[in-house]
C-alpha cells in the first residue's frame, strides 16, 4: 500500500501531519530526559510503584516508533488503538480537571487530546475500510 495516493490524499495528508506532531512530541520528551518526570507523575496518579517510568517510556516508544509506522501504513490498527488509549488516559488523569479549554479561557484542558484522538479514529477507519470488501 501505498503512503500517499491521490484517491486518499485528504486522509494521507491528516495521517502524516498526525504522525509528524505525535512523532515531534515523543521525540521531544526523549531529547529533554523528562521521560523520568512523567513515570513519577504517574506513579502519584496511583500507577504501582517503579511502573511509571517503564510506562512514560513505553509512551514516548508509541508516540515515535509507532508514528514511523502509521506514516508507513504498518500495523495501523494497533498503533492507532495504543495512541488513542494514551491520550484518553491523559484526559481522564490529567487533561479533565483542567476543563476543556488549552490555552485561553482555560489552561491544560482536554480539547487538544479530543482532536488527536478523532484524527486516529479517522486514520484507523480509513484503514478498515480498505480491509473490509465493499458489498
Amino acid at each position: 500500500m501505498k503512503i500517499f495516493t491521490r484517491a486518499s490524499a485528504g486522509t494521507d495528508l491528516l495521517r502524516l501531519v498526525l504522525c509528524a506532531i505525535l512523532f515531534t512530541h515523543g521525540a521531544y520528551r526523549f531529547y529533554e530526559g523528562s521521560s523520568p518526570i512523567l513515570g513519577q507523575i504517574l506513579e502519584e496518579q496511583g500507577f504501582p510503584h517503579g511502573s511509571g517510568t517503564w510506562l512514560a517510556y513505553a509512551v514516548n516508544l508509541t508516540e515515535t516508533v509507532g508514528t514511523v509506522l502509521l506514516a508507513l501504513r504498518l500495523l495501523t490498527l494497533p498503533v492507532c488503538a495504543a495512541l488513542t488509549g494514551i491520550y484518553t488516559t491523559g484526559i481522564i488523569l490529567f487533561h479533565r480537571h483542567n476543563g476543556f479549554f488549552v490555552v485561553g479561557p482555560g489552561t491544560g484542558g482536554w480539547e487538544y487530546s479530543v482532536l488527536l484522538i478523532t484524527c486516529l479514529l479517522v486514520t484507523a477507519w480509513e484503514e478498515l475500510k480498505q480491509k473490509i470488501p465493499a458489498r
